[in-house]
Order: C-alpha cells, then sequence, then structure tokens
C-alpha cells in the first residue's frame, strides 16, 4: 500500500516513496520508511505492499548475507525472499490474496560500474526481474513527457492519491505522509547518498490525529478482553 516512483540511468537512482502505512482496512497505523540505503553495497531497497517485509529485508541483507554487490546479491534474493516471506505469511496470519509485496534494489554494479535494477515480486515467486532505465512509477499515473525529478514528483504522487481515492475502499491503494526521497548517484568517481524529505501531504495532520485515536481505542478494546 504504497507510492513508488522512480528514475534510473547509468549513473544515478533516484526513489520517491510515500510515509503511510494503513491497517487492512484503511485506518492510518503509523507513518514508515518504505526505502532504505545500503552503503556498504552502493544500494537502495525499496518495497511496496505488506508493510514490515522490507524492514526485516534490509535487516537481513545487513546482517546475515555476505556478497559484493548489487549482481552478487541478485543470485541469492529470490530464494531468500521466498523462504522469508512464508515465515512472514505465517506470523501474521495473511494469505497471498490478502496483501502481496514487492521488493525493489537500485545500485551500481560491482562488475561495470553502472546503475542496475531488479524487482522481486510475491506473485511471482520473487523470481528476479531486471528493470531498464527511466521512471517507472507504482500505482499507475501519468509520468510527465519532460519529467524532471524531484520536481514533478509531487504532481505525480497527487494522480495517483486521486486514482486511488475514485476506486472502491476494498481496492484501493493508500497513499499519504510525506514524500521521502532516497538519491544514489556518482559523481566522478564518488558514489554517494543523499536522503532528504521533499513534501508533506495535507491530509497529515487528520492522519496522525487518527493514528493515535486508532491506537487508543485498540489498546482499550484489548483491555476489555
Amino acid at each position: 500500500m504504497s507510492s513508488l516512483i522512480f528514475h534510473t540511468d547509468q549513473n544515478q537512482a533516484f526513489v520517491a516513496t510515500d510515509t503511510l502505512a494503513v491497517s487492512p482496512d484503511g485506518r492510518p497505523v503509523r507513518f514508515t520508511t518504505k526505502a532504505f540505503i545500503v552503503p556498504h553495497l552502493k544500494l537502495i531497497i525499496a518495497g511496496t505492499g505488506a508493510g514490515g517485509f522490507l524492514g526485516r529485508w534490509f535487516i537481513h541483507i545487513n546482517d546475515y548475507i555476505l556478497v559484493k554487490g548489487i549482481e552478487n546479491l541478485d543470485n541469492h534474493t529470490p530464494r531468500i525472499l521466498a523462504a522469508d516471506w512464508q515465515r512472514f505469511k505465517q506470523e501474521f496470519a495473511i494469505t497471498d490474496t490478502d496483501r502481496t509485496t514487492t521488493v525493489y534494489h537500485f545500485g551500481f554494479s560491482e562488475s561495470t560500474g553502472l546503475i542496475r535494477s531488479f524487482a522481486y515480486r510475491s506473485a511471482n515467486d520473487f523470481r528476479s526481474e531486471e528493470v531498464g532505465y527511466g521512471v517507472g512509477r507504482k500505482p499507475e499515473c501519468e509520468a510527465p513527457e519532460d519529467c524532471q525529478l524531484p520536481r514533478d514528483i509531487r504532481r505525480m504522487m497527487d494522480e495517483q492519491r486521486a486514482i486511488q481515492a475514485a476506486r472502491p475502499k476494498e481496492t484501493r491503494l493508500y497513499i499519504g505522509g510525506e514524500i521521502e526521497i532516497h538519491h544514489l548517484l556518482k559523481n566522478g568517481t564518488q558514489i554517494g547518498f543523499q536522503a532528504y524529505t521533499l513534501d508533506r501531504f495535507d491530509d497529515y495532520t487528520s492522519d496522525e490525529a487518527a493514528m493515535y485515536e486508532n491506537f487508543r481505542l485498540a489498546k482499550e478494546k484489548g483491555k476489555k478482553t
């Protein structure tokens, strides 16, 4: 339940996400990070779908895997993600029809020094899918013909929100909170990261208030049971 907009070329990966996390029925639950920087691998990971799964993958990469870079990691990712997803579904009693997830990797190749990107989808058993250069967005929206980032990100996410708001609640994706940017780029021989908040949606405050109210109601319900 996320917005993900990205642009890649040989020398950079620009990733924009929202920060809103909701319950299965669409109630605001928390604000959260949906992309992580992995500096020692010159890598950004991002995710859409089931909340919490990407954070576990970040810990797995950072603490338990010995790899050289994005290509070496790609050799192991489908198998590990598939196993982790099975454990995740059992822990939270969910099925593939309840929720899905997609994990994205954006990073500099350890063999060519150029950006490569991969997508791993639970609906496809996390098989490795290479993503070509250009602009990608999920869910759907129009990309301006002369798309400039970060200038056009807010406009694209506003369109995503409008499209989703017109859909029935049971099929709607919820986008909100703030727009977070993660930018991996090469400048000469130097590779670096930038991370910053680009903008805040108009319903941020009302979503935040709803989160605390939902938490209070859930706590009271827990005491009664």
